[in-house]
């Protein structure tokens, strides 16, 4: 057997463990070897115990397949956020479901001494000062509090420093007295990944220097792989979910039960973990109204981090990675303009991404949240992108499908055309034979292929790097704004836009959604949750007014849309899917029969909807990287504002990119000094133990807002919660279940104010909204005039039938001949009450909670 050697400064060691350690070690100068890694099997030939996650044994698998016991586990994840978490907990015998097919020899585990979170921060150089007082450089908690929430503020330096110069904060006796002394000693606290900034060089004159501002992606993707908040949220072994046992439906959701993960997996090393990254990019104001001043920002993300958790906006599960420049060309041409800005994005990428490519290649050794340590690969999984930059990526150029080779004059037809892959493009772009500086040649002998004259994608020397597969159909854009963009303006000529608006303004407001009381013809910004809105009533408002095959038509792209925002679509789902396009481009003639496709002064007659094309790309994504909806732009949108727009309002409004990257140095400072404060102060800290097991006091009122669990809560869980200030949704259903239990162990005094109605939970508040009203008075008030006979139907059947369950909304029975027994006079009235159901697509995820209200008729109100 070799002698254990280290293989970048020779030392010679007695144990393979030995290495690991020493490898892992950020203060020594053998750290960077980590990423030159090319066989993990000559350092170690034996599997360690690996510390326990609660994961399902798999008893055929001969490796460590995740956080398990023995070397053969995985997350028992697929449950959903329901599942207990234990890091010292030991399962035996909790073998995954017989409709889960788990890749064998994946993820395995080397060693259990990596480089967690908490060891880095004891690693820091003020580490021994944290021994004695562990909010160092600060005096107190106190301090630290004070010095977390003035910088996390909006205030300017000199609002600081008139803060600090108040007599009640003066009586507190900090250890800093001005903004800059604060600020200094925040940058004593431990750091995350470091910022970059390099020069660009370019052989075409521009009108400033071309700088980019970048830090390491490895070192982004180790931040996010062993963050501590994200313990139970981390998925690690391909798997194919099937809809039952017989194994007849597949069912695709997070990314690693797609297609392209098993497929990766196949390729890579025994005991390969795969680590897939995820991209975005998108150019954003940041200024506004004056100034025009646009960053493009490079975000990165984990698929391996659950989707529920990934696309939660305050999980911060999304770093910025790069600035991706933005020069001014001074090239007189605009298309030779547009094709240099193209060339020097995919030049930026492949500088920034390159230590991603080399890990892909080669693989490297990365510390799960608890210190196993993994050999990882790095492919892109997806690249979270609008239509104009998917073409820029897929380096065609407008009016052609970044998915398929359609080009516009194919986007209407009724299939999907074969697909843009990565082997192709690649070809296309070997077979032009010009000099890719001579730029108008270069660019009119790319138009045979349609592509945008980018010589060198970024993707070129990425392994498993597919824009067939890593581009994928948007939400956002793709489906919503293509339905407010297309959709809307044909209703909009079919009905005529006065009865349109007549129709949408007389429909009943709902609590939650928007009323249009003036239509919606004249709108004049549109976001995302109007989209939203107007497709809950939009089939239901051209019924019986348009043609029928146009409802068709219309009414089969909204169910592509609800259906394709599964996140847990199975085949059969996906055949639907396919169905309603196919319906749709059946009745499409319609549309133009009617005139209906209208541009600004004349009829369009052609089908040159780039985004209708796209929508035959969805199911053939869903099979590869799981459901569509996780890969939305809503998350990295919201994200431009807390990476982009809030940093930049703290800056002096000149040279954006380094103080913006200065103050996200800050933040992340802080944000890790307050992760790690308070996980070690922990057990010593009552205020942390009873949030998170705190439990539910049984007592609803109408302003609350959450409703605890009364199982306690992962203290980790807990604190990613409380440091994004989110809150934990009320959950009806499970308080319906713990009064059931309890029902025969404690009697109840007055009847549950939470009760089930079919699939419906209903809850009212503890104090009625009006009380001591006669019936008469009430049926007078609600103009409800068989009040007392419908109460003393229910009344008498439900002292027959007992727990028997009552229809809402179902026809009455006549009454009025039957006798009235009604033992009371007066009855208590709520014009409130809240009301709960689960998702359809996956009824183990609870909805929030909706509020309904019921008035009786006043001014403006006649109806009630």
């Amino acid at each position: 057997m070799p002698t254990p050697t280290c293989p970048k400064c020779g030392k010679v060691f007695t144990k393979d463990s030995s290495i690991t350690r020493h490898l892992s070690q950020p203060q020594t100068s053998c750290h960077s070897s980590v990423r030159d890694i090319v066989d993990i099997l000559d350092f170690t030939d034996v599997v360690p115990p690996q510390r326990s996650l609660n994961l399902p044994q798999n008893s055929d698998a001969s490796v460590g397949m995740g956080f398990g016991v023995g070397g053969d586990s995985q997350f028992d994840g697929q449950a959903g956020d329901s599942m207990d978490t234990n890091l010292d907990g030991d399962l035996a015998g909790n073998s995954p479901p017989t409709h889960e097919e788990w890749y064998e020899g994946a993820a395995k585990c080397y060693s259990q001494d990596g480089i967690t979170f908490l060891d880095l921060f004891d690693a820091d150089e003020h580490a021994d000062y944290r021994k004695e007082n562990l909010f160092y450089p600060f005096a107190s908690r106190e301090e630290w509090e004070v010095t977390d929430f003035l910088l996390r503020s909006a205030l300017s330096m000199a609002a600081i420093n008139n803060f600090l110069q108040l007599s009640m904060i003066k009586r507190l006796q900090l250890s800093f007295n001005n903004a800059k002394d604060l600020r200094s000693r925040a940058e004593m606290l431990p750091k995350g990944p470091s910022w970059k900034c390099q020069l660009i060089p370019s052989l075409h004159g521009t009108k400033s220097p071309i700088r980019l501002f970048w830090r390491d992606p490895v070192e982004c993707l180790e931040s996010l792989f062993s963050n501590p908040l994200f313990h139970d949220q981390l998925d690690f072994i391909p798997r194919r979910v099937y809809k039952t046992a017989a194994r007849l439906l597949r069912v695709y959701s997070e990314w690693l039960t797609g297609d392209a993960a098993w497929s990766i997996q196949d390729q890579l090393p025994q005991g390969a973990m795969v680590l897939g990254t995820v991209l975005s990019s998108d150019k954003t104001n940041v200024t506004t109204m004056t100034g025009a001043r646009v960053a493009h920002p490079l975000l990165l993300g984990l698929a391996n981090i659950r989707m529920r958790t990934r696309t939660k906006l305050l999980s911060k599960a999304f770093m910025l990675a790069a600035l991706l420049p933005i020069p001014q060309y001074l090239h007189p041409n605009q298309r030779m303009r547009g094709m240099l800005e193209d060339r020097l994005i995919h030049k930026c990428l492949s500088i920034v991404l390159q230590p991603l490519m080399k890990a892909a290649e080669l693989g490297i050794m990365m510390s799960d949240p608890v210190g196993n340590i993994r050999h990882c690969f790095t492919p892109l999984a997806a690249y979270i992108v609008d239509t104009p930059e998917a073409c820029m990526l897929a380096c065609v150029r407008g009016k052609t499908s970044p998915f398929t080779l359609a080009s516009y004059l194919q986007f209407g037809d009724n299939f999907r055309h074969p697909t843009r892959t990565r082997a192709i493009t690649l070809e296309q772009l070997a077979s032009v034979d010009v000099d890719p500086n001579d730029l108008e040649a270069f660019f009119a002998a790319c138009a045979e292929f349609r592509l945008n004259g980018v010589f060198t994608p970024f993707w070129k020397n990425w392994r498993f790097g597919d824009p067939a597969i890593f581009l994928t159909p948007e939400a956002l854009h793709h489906w919503h704004k293509q339905f407010y963009d297309h959709n809307v303006q044909w209703c909009l000529v079919v009905l005529g836009a006065v009865e349109f608006d007549f129709r949408i303004s007389i429909l009943q407001p709902v609590t939650g959604y928007r009323h249009f009381s003036n239509g919606i013809s004249k709108l004049k910004q549109v976001t995302g949750r109007v989209h939203h809105d107007i497709q809950r009533y939009i089939v239901g408002l051209i019924a019986g007014a348009a043609p029928r095959r146009f409802v068709v038509a219309i009414r089969a792209l909204m169910d592509v849309r609800y259906l394709a925002q599964s996140p847990s679509p199975d085949d059969s789902v996906l055949a639907s899917i396919n169905r309603s396009l196919a319906i749709f481009h059946d009745h499409k003639d319609v549309i133009m029969t009617l005139g209906a496709r209208m541009g600004m002064k004349r009829v369009i007659e052609n089908w040159h909807i780039p985004k209708l094309e796209l929508m035959q790309s969805i199911t053939a994504s869903m099979s590869q990287v799981g459901a569509l909806i996780q890969w939305s732009t809503d998350a990295t949108e919201h994200a431009h504002v807390s990476k982009i727009k809030d940093p930049a309002r703290h800056t002096n409004n000149n040279n954006y990119d380094p103080q913006i990257c200065c103050h996200l140095d800050r933040a992340e400072k802080l944000r890790r000094f307050a992760i790690a404060t308070t996980l070690k102060s922990l057990p010593a800290d009552p205020d942390l133990e009873e949030l998170c097991e705190h439990e539910g006091d049984g007592d609803w009122d109408e302003d609350e807002d959450e409703e605890e669990s009364s199982e306690p809560m992962d203290p980790r869980s807990a604190l990613l919660e409380e440091l994004n200030h989110t809150w934990t949704s009320s959950n009806y259903f499970g308080k319906i279940r713990m009064l059931a239990a309890r029902r025969d162990e404690i009697p109840q005094a007055h009847p549950p104010r939470t009760f089930l109605a079919g699939s419906t939970a209903i809850h009212l508040n503890s104090n009625p909204t009006r009380t001591g009203l006669k019936i008469n008075e009430v049926a007078d008030q609600f103009n409800i005039p068989d009040l007392q006979y419908v109460l003393s139907d229910f009344l008498q059947r439900d002292a027959r039938n007992g727990d028997g369950a009552f229809g809402v909304g179902v026809p009455r029975r006549s009454l009025i001949d039957r006798p009235l027994n009604i033992p009371f006079e007066r009855v208590q009235i709520w014009h409130t009450v809240r009301l709960q159901q689960v998702c359809l697509h996956d009824p183990s995820v609870v909805l929030p909670v909706q509020t309904m209200h019921a008035s009786p008729a006043r001014v403006g109100w006649p109806k009630g």
